[in-house]
């Protein structure tokens, strides 16, 4: 660090080099946090999180257990420098869904509402004030993921349930609009693009993973192909994963797409040629769950190269390159499933949730190992920065 800070004195290195130095070191020393500790209120698996984009100041989760929690996280440290997260405010069991939450999301504009999705077959809309339904969608199965889109201005929720079609719900006139058909079995995940409003992408039971443009009456734009085979763009015999695919995530600028799925691989395509980009992140993870389990991509203003967190069934967490695949780090500190992880906006943190009831936070703790090793990456930059 001191040579970084010297070489922007002397004004030899971009104030911008300085700054992907100090986070790169922030994101690759990430550990679980020996100074935050959250409270266990679930009774069961902590199947969701969600951290508010506004602040990043509050997280929500929903568990088997049907309940959900609000928790403050910038709650102040005690006398000796520990911060004890408690939820500030709850829906009990008994008093919301029926069944095991599987989603939860909160309202890309605003902390007033917030939105789940439930094995009861529902979606239903809160008011966070308030801690109070004010409005559901029922489906005819079981849902296992919902989403909506974080540049949109249609307001639909995307739903992902035991059929063979995704439901969009509209959230001004509480119904449905219309729904999506193509795939062949039950739609696991959806996941709408941060750079078109109108473009969903949605993975299932089929092994598909298919791009939709809602605004068309044929709204299936295409299924992606493992095998960049060349074939029709929606050829029967275009399969994305080799099993169930049960995770999607899109990079910040929304021009890759990242899918996992039963077959324990993830892949990354070019949203630009849909293409598969043969990236190889070995044989470390472990995912046979039914449950949606999405990667999560450190946002690439925060880290650069991008680098993703895929939780695992082995009680670990894996991190990646994400355009080069290479293992960065494992990290372990739940003793059972990591179901679900949430990246907080505007600090190099997350928190992931398990089968063991628990939320742990996950927060920078800086070594020289780490430094050394960030320092030849940086420096093989700085002459390009500072043309």
């Amino acid at each position: 660090m001191n040579q970084f800070i010297l070489t922007r004195e002397l004004g030899l290195d971009s104030p911008q080099v300085f700054r992907t130095f100090h986070l790169m070191k922030q994101v690759y020393s990430i550990e679980l946090s020996h100074k935050v500790e959250l409270n266990k209120e679930h009774f069961g698996t902590v199947n969701c999180l969600s951290i508010e984009s506004i602040e990043g100041r509050y997280l929500l989760s929903g568990g088997a257990d049907c309940a959900i929690h609000v928790y403050d996280l910038e709650t102040p440290s005690d006398i000796d420098g520990k911060i004890k997260i408690d939820s500030i405010s709850n829906v009990p069991r008994n008093s919301g869904h029926e069944y095991a939450i599987s989603g939860i999301n909160w309202y890309p504009f605003d902390t007033g509402l917030f939105t789940t999705s439930s094995f009861d077959k529902t979606i239903r809309v809160w008011d966070t004030n308030s801690m109070k339904e004010v409005c559901d969608f029922e489906l005819n199965g079981k849902v296992y993921s919902h989403d909506m889109s974080p540049v949109g201005n249609h307001c639909l929720i995307s739903a992902a349930a035991s059929e063979p079609f995704i439901r969009l719900c509209d959230l001004r006139s509480g119904a449905f609009t219309h729904s999506l058909t193509g795939h062949k079995g039950s739609v696991i995940t959806t996941r709408w693009s941060p750079r078109d409003e109108y473009l969903l992408a949605s993975g299932g039971a089929d092994h598909t993973i298919r791009l939709w443009d809602i605004r068309k009456a044929r709204a299936c734009l295409m299924s992606l192909d493992q095998h960049n085979a060349g074939k029709e763009a929606l050829s029967t015999t275009n399969v994305a994963h080799s099993g169930m695919v049960n995770g999607l995530t899109f990079t910040q600028d929304g021009m890759y797409l990242l899918s996992t799925g039963h077959d324990e691989k993830m892949r990354l395509w070019n949203m630009t040629t849909s293409e598969n980009t043969l990236t190889n992140y070995g044989p470390l993870i472990r995912n046979k769950s039914r449950s949606c389990v999405s990667p999560m991509i450190v946002p690439s203003d925060t880290c650069w190269p991008p680098v993703v967190y895929h939780p695992s069934d082995d009680h670990r967490i894996f991190m990646f390159d994400l355009f080069e695949g290479h293992l960065i780090k494992e990290m372990t500190g739940h003793y059972g499933r990591v179901t679900c992880t949430s990246w907080r906006p505007c600090h190099e943190e997350f928190y992931s949730g398990g089968s063991d009831y628990e939320i742990l936070a996950w927060s920078p703790f800086t070594s020289e190992a780490v430094e050394k090793k960030l320092s030849k990456e940086v420096d093989t930059w700085s002459d390009d920065d500072t043309e």
